[in-house]
């Protein structure tokens, strides 16, 4: 009798941890379920920092990112990059994002198209100097002055313009706001600033 109460004991002991085990394999497959699902959110929230949802251009935070990375980059290795930074009048900003659309279809594909706040785009070259971005900026005129008509545009290359990383985007945006005022106050009429 006292071996088969042992064996009886035995028995719902193993029970017991066959449950428990049951039990964690259950919770650690909801746990690995709920992961993936926080992965898949983190990665939509990730491509929404990266990407604006209504435009689909890359974000102006994204373009603060990528452009410490690129002078990094061009500092590491020494190579020039331009920012490109393209002002609409405040009547023509629905047109911005068919345009961002265009010019990264034409450019290549190492150069980035993103989007302002400011009513503007911003084009990043990289490893391209001054002129090559001006030899850019006199290719794709004509669509500027087609879809936009009285825009402003302003160029910032590093290191010509500034040789320091952080200084690069300050004076890059410094001089695009500069841009749209004018473009703003002017009602569009067509500009540039260095």
């Amino acid at each position: 009798m006292k071996r088969h109460m042992e064996s009886y004991s035995l028995m719902d002991e193993t029970a017991k941890w066959k449950q428990v085990v049951e039990d964690l394999q259950h919770r650690l497959k909801e746990e690995v379920e709920a992961r993936r699902e926080l992965e898949r959110r983190c990665n939509v929230l990730e491509k929404l920092v990266y990407r604006d949802p209504g435009t689909g251009l890359r974000t102006e935070t994204y373009l603060r990112s990528r452009v410490h990375e690129e002078i990094e980059r061009s500092i590491r290795y020494p190579a020039a990059a331009t920012l490109i930074t393209v002002c609409a009048p405040k009547n023509k900003t629905d047109v911005l994002p068919s345009l961002g659309h265009r010019l990264s279809e034409e450019l290549r594909g190492s150069d980035h198209v993103f989007s302002l706040s400011k009513s503007g785009l911003a084009i990043l070259l990289v490893e391209t100097p001054e002129d090559g971005a001006q030899r850019v900026l006199d290719r794709i005129s004509s669509d500027l002055e087609q879809l936009i008509g009285g825009y402003g545009y302003t160029l910032t290359s590093f290191p010509r313009d500034t040789n320091l990383p952080d200084e690069f985007l300050d004076l890059a945006m410094e001089r695009h706001n500069e841009v749209a005022r004018k473009v703003h106050t002017n009602g569009g009429s067509t500009g540039g600033s260095n």
